[in-house]
């Protein structure tokens, strides 16, 4: 298998978009990204590697799809649905949320069949 090359660089631009686009200082997006402003500062700047737990509380404090902060802009109707999911996920817990991904998952079927 080959390796695969991270450009940490490049996610940490995304991330800075981002939280510029939010109007968030560093210090601010740390916050709601649970992680330390340092450590914050440096994944923005590329200069340190993050877990994949990592990425998940920054996509989740910043709202924005994972896949967005890894490989760029994806549509803004796709970054919509996932900023709404991701706001519904964090208001209930875990069965009701399963509830709504179930009624979405309703819904494409019956759309599917149209």
């Amino acid at each position: 298998m080959d390796k695969i090359n991270i450009n940490y660089v490049e996610i940490g631009n995304r991330i800075r978009t981002a939280r510029e686009a939010q109007g968030l200082t560093q210090e601010e997006a740390s916050e709601k990204c649970d992680i330390t402003t340092a450590f914050y500062g440096n994944i923005e700047r590329g200069d340190r590697k993050m877990s994949v737990e990592t990425l998940f509380k920054i996509s989740i404090g910043l709202g924005v799809s994972a896949d967005t902060l890894l490989f760029g802009k994806v549509s803004q109707k796709s970054e919509e649905a996932l900023r709404l999911l991701l706001g519904i996920q964090g208001k209930v817990d875990e069965k009701q949320f399963e509830k709504y991904l179930l009624i979405i998952k309703n819904i494409a079927t019956i759309i599917e069949r149209l």
